[in-house]
């Protein structure tokens, strides 16, 4: 078979033994017809990716044999991490899923002053990380965080390198980057914008603020441009 990834639980993992979930075994079995000696990349979400060969199909119940062992497959020796205000419609699994193709360890969802959707499904929230992350061969499945609001995530991070992207911010990705390029949290309003008081609590926290060009951009807009321009500037070489 062709480079297929499938997640693997760690429980799942004895040596160099494996054995697929019920759901991706049929996954293997039906969707790809899958067989014996057939090879495929198991996934367990935590960092480390494997290769293996099937040697058992026992009902709808695959196992098989780990050839070779990846760490951090797929993963950048940096880390990006997404806060972006709840945005309506499908607008939030479109974030939600090229954040992960795009390399984030994690996305935090806020529910601030303009959000006009107040809550998410967060079972459907990681089904949509989780299948992203496996089309797009990610070893680590961002974790999508529970859901708070300015203040709260503020005070999480203190200490920690955060930059707002917005219409009015005066620095360039590039200037506020500099040398530090470890840990970045990056910062998407949603449609609405940010509130004058949310505005001044993050300068109150020294956040920085920057701007994205001389457009108006669509919260999902943003947040893809964002990831995809830190990428490039840090060097996304996995």
């Amino acid at each position: 078979m062709e480079e297929h990834f499938f997640q693997i639980h760690p429980d799942n993992l004895d040596h160099n033994q494996f054995t697929l979930s019920k759901e991706e075994s049929l996954h293997f079995l039906k969707s790809l017809r899958g067989k014996k000696g057939d090879s495929l990349w198991l996934l367990d979400g935590l960092g480390t990716a494997y290769e293996g060969t099937v040697s058992g199909i026992n009902g709808k119940s695959v196992s098989g044999i780990i050839k070779q062992v990846h760490p951090s497959y797929g993963e950048s020796d940096y880390e990006i991490h997404l806060a972006i205000g709840l945005i309506k419609g499908n607008r939030m699994d479109f974030v939600l899923e090229k954040a992960t193709e795009l390399g984030v360890k994690s996305i935090q969802p806020l529910l601030l002053d303009r959000c006009v959707k107040t809550k998410l499904n967060m079972d459907r929230a990681n089904r949509i990380v989780i299948t992203a992350a496996k089309q797009s061969g990610r070893s680590y499945f961002p974790q999508v965080r529970d859901l708070i609001g300015m203040t709260s995530w503020l005070d999480n991070l203190k200490g920690c390198r955060k930059i707002v992207c917005r219409f009015s911010g005066k620095k360039t990705l590039a200037n506020a980057l500099g040398k530090a390029r470890i840990k970045v949290w990056m910062l998407i309003g949603p449609e609405g914008d940010f509130s004058e008081n949310e505005i001044e609590q993050m300068k109150q926290a020294h956040v920085e603020f920057i701007s994205l060009g001389p457009r108006r951009l669509r919260s999902e807009t943003a947040a893809i441009v964002a990831i995809s321009n830190l990428n490039q500037l840090i060097g996304d070489e996995g």
